[in-house]
């Protein structure tokens, strides 16, 4: 059972009386698991301090405090060699919802003489240890008594007592469960738009769920349509990958994130891929050195959804291995045959690239689907290189059940969250 404390006080007042200074309330509902303290009148704390009598009262900072200045009903107090007995002083309610015991006890070395706590009803008992503790349901409460014996003490000085109540949770020995935290919102679909799909590093099915991020919907199939001899189909019980990350190598089959496309859960999937990644911000270079059809500002609303976030997107239409120096990852997209037409990446090109990735960079590549050409040799190549456990496939995936308004534009919230959580979640929770 593990114990916390609920009040630690130093208490001091002058002739005849004997304060109790404290906080009203205990809570412990904290990310942290520290006391926080609420007043007794709180009724969202776990437990309360009630005054039930006139020696308890609540000050306006809070503090339940005890005094016995009018014993007699002169206001001459508590006098010396005396002893008093006050039943339902206070009362401890236990407002949470699990079972607690409460434990009190004081240090009376200040005076010569005994300041005790105990449950109405039992003057001689005590409070003292967990022997003798108040166990508490939901709901309950136990009025408290005081035992105040002053012995041969001078009632004209003032009385330092510290007093110490403690309470225990006792449903499997910690403090009551916290309410469960709300789950963070998620994005709820994906649209690729004229999309290949992925297969592993040996150019056959890619079914390796440490890599695959997106699959395609089981309604959803691959076509050969340009008849390419690279084409790996898949079986039908086999999910299609979309999108696959080994490491600081991301590829999608799809460009999934230009202004022409009205899916802004494509552009957060995007940055949350750049974040997650780089566990973090930093400089992504948009490469337009290899005749790429879409520029950087096709992809303006996703360059300023990362910029949002602390990212710095920038294109480079030049030089591109010295542009590698100082940035943080490369995003290379392509449309139909566009780099293919002018060569691809060089051999400079692709070493430099692992290099890069090997310093902790990251690659971002952007496929597309086999049909009016396509690039994906070319970005296959720079995987190879780059010693990735995927590749791009040649052919397009089809959906006639789930897509955009037509076949090959495959929709899907076939998500990895498993492996991948943060890439699927909303945008502004990451």
């Amino acid at each position: 059972m593990r114990r916390r404390t609920l009040i630690t006080g130093a208490a001091a007042s002058g002739i005849g009386g004997i304060a109790l200074i404290g906080t009203g309330a205990f809570d412990t509902a904290s990310a942290e698991r520290t006391a926080t303290v609420n007043f007794a009148d709180d009724e969202d704390a776990y437990l309360g301090l009630v005054s039930k009598s006139a020696y308890a009262t609540t000050d306006g900072d809070g503090e339940l405090a005890l005094a016995f200045g009018d014993v007699s009903g002169d206001g001459d107090g508590i006098g010396r060699n005396s002893q008093f007995f006050f039943d339902e002083v206070f009362a401890i309610a236990n407002q949470g919802t699990e079972t607690v015991s409460i434990t009190a006890s004081s240090d009376t070395d200040a005076f010569d003489g005994e300041f005790r706590l105990y449950p109405t009803g039992d003057r001689d008992g005590t409070l003292d240890d967990e022997d003798n503790a108040i166990v508490l349901e939901t709901g309950e409460e136990q009025s408290v008594g005081t035992h105040v014996e002053t012995g041969d003490v001078d009632v004209t000085n003032e009385l330092d007592i510290e007093i110490t109540i403690e309470a225990a949770f006792e449903e499997g020995g910690d403090e009551p469960d916290e309410p469960e935290p709300e789950p963070p919102e998620t994005i709820d679909e994906t649209e690729f738009f004229s999309t290949s799909s992925l297969v592993d590093a040996n150019g056959e099915v890619l079914d390796d769920d440490s890599v695959v991020a997106v699959w395609a919907e089981a309604t959803a199939d691959n076509e050969n349509s340009e008849d390419d001899d690279g084409f790996v189909s898949y079986p039908d019980d086999t999910g299609i990958p979309l999108a696959a990350a080994d490491g600081n190598v991301v590829g999608f089959g799809a460009d999934l994130g230009p202004d022409a496309s009205s899916e802004d859960d494509n552009r957060t999937l995007i940055a949350n891929a750049w974040q997650t990644v780089l566990d973090g911000t930093g400089t992504v270079l948009y490469d337009e050195t290899h005749g790429q059809e879409l520029t950087l500002d096709a992809f303006s609303q996703l360059q300023s959804v990362a910029e949002g976030r602390g990212f710095d997107v920038e294109s480079i239409d030049s030089d591109f291995v010295g542009s590698l120096d100082g940035a943080d990852a490369v995003m290379i997209a392509t449309s139909d045959g566009d780099v293919a037409s002018v060569g691809g990446f060089s051999d400079t090109e692709r070493s430099e690239l692992a290099d890069f990735v090997d310093d902790g960079g990251a690659v971002f590549l952007h496929g597309t689907a086999s049909f009016d050409g396509t690039s994906n040799d070319a970005l296959n190549a720079v995987l190879a290189d780059l010693d990735a456990a995927f590749r791009f496939n040649f052919d397009q995936v089809v959906d006639n059940d789930n897509n955009g308004g037509d076949f090959y534009i495959p929709r899907t919230s076939n998500f990895n969250d498993d492996e991948f959580p943060d890439f699927f979640l909303a945008e502004g929770e990451l």
